[in-house]
């Protein structure tokens, strides 16, 4: 599930840009882990309202304007799909 989570939120990234706003990112993302990494709803939120927590508009702006995801964000998606599902 780990890698699932990092390789949406990567494939995601080049798709929220055109998005309005911070809650429609963050609803973009859950629908896509979804569907495409076949998790709960709960758990996609989970990690999504994780990640989205300690960050601004523009850390969210720069992380969805980005080709690859850091070394740090494949960390913290692997640690909140570990924390989520336990």
């Amino acid at each position: 599930m780990v890698r699932v989570l990092s390789a949406l939120a990567l494939s995601f990234a080049l798709v929220a840009c055109a998005s309005s706003g911070r809650d429609d990112a963050r609803d973009g993302l859950v629908d896509q882990l979804v569907s495409e990494g076949r998790i709960s709803r709960s758990i996609a939120q989970c990690v999504v309202d994780g990640f989205f927590e300690d960050r601004s508009t523009d850390d969210l702006r720069e992380f969805f304007e980005r080709d690859e995801l850091t070394d740090a964000e494949q960390a913290e998606f692997a640690r909140l799909g570990e924390q989520c599902a336990g």
